[in-house]
C-alpha cells in the first residue's frame, strides 16, 4: 500500500496533484506543450506514470491543466508586480516587468498554446486567462487615452515575448526589462 505523505488522505491528494501540476508547468516551460506527457510529468515529479493518471485521465486533460496553471501563475506574478503601482505609467512599467518575469520563467506566448492540441474547453479557459492577464495593461492604456488599447496591449505583449527569447539566449533579464520598458515608454510618449 502506498505511503500517505500528509496528515489526511485529502491533504495527500492535494500535495500529489500540486506536485504533478508543478512538474507539468516545468515541462511546459522547458520543453513546450508537445513534450507534456504523463510519462514526462511523472518523471519530473518523481512519481509512477500511473500516479499521474489518478489525477488526470488523459494527456489532453494534463496539458490543459498545465497550460491553465501556467497562466494562473503568470497572472499572479503580474498582480504582484502591479501591487504598488499607482499611476498609469507605473502600472505599465510594472506590467512589463511582471509579464517579462513570467515569460522568462516559462510562460509561453498565447500563440504557442493556440497551436497546441488542447480540448475546446481548455482553449476557452486559456482565452479567458489571456484576457485576464492582459486587462491590467489595458486599463492604464485606457486611462491615458491610447487609441485601440487592446491592440496596443497585444503589441506590448509581443515585445515582452521577444525580450523573453533574448533572455533565453543569454541576455541578462534586467537589461531586457529596461530595454522593453524604455521602448514602451517612448512608443507611448510617456
Amino acid at each position: 500500500m502506498p505511503r500517505i505523505e500528509a496528515p489526511t488522505l485529502a491533504e495527500h491528494h492535494a500535495l500529489r496533484r500540486a506536485a504533478i501540476l508543478d512538474a507539468a508547468v516545468a515541462v511546459l516551460g522547458s520543453e513546450g506543450p508537445g513534450a507534456l506527457t504523463p510519462a514526462a510529468v511523472a518523471a519530473a515529479a518523481g512519481l509512477a506514470r500511473s500516479s499521474v493518471y489518478q489525477y488526470f485521465s488523459s494527456t489532453a486533460e494534463l496539458v490543459a491543466a498545465g497550460v491553465e496553471e501556467t497562466f494562473r501563475r503568470a497572472i499572479s506574478g503580474i498582480e504582484t508586480a502591479l501591487a504598488t503601482a499607482a499611476t498609469p505609467r507605473e502600472k505599465i512599467l510594472a506590467f512589463v516587468s511582471g509579464a517579462l518575469d513570467a515569460a522568462a520563467s516559462g510562460h509561453e506566448p498565447m500563440s504557442v498554446y493556440a497551436a497546441a492540441d488542447l480540448p475546446e474547453e481548455c482553449r476557452a479557459a486559456v482565452a479567458d486567462l489571456h484576457r485576464r492577464a492582459t486587462r491590467p495593461l489595458v486599463e492604464p492604456l485606457e486611462e491615458l487615452g491610447v487609441p485601440e488599447p487592446w491592440a496596443t496591449a497585444e503589441l506590448i505583449g509581443g515585445l515582452v515575448s521577444t525580450a523573453a527569447l533574448q533572455v533565453a539566449r543569454g541576455e541578462p533579464l534586467d537589461a531586457a526589462r529596461a530595454r522593453v520598458q524604455r521602448f514602451v515608454l517612448n512608443a507611448l510618449s510617456l
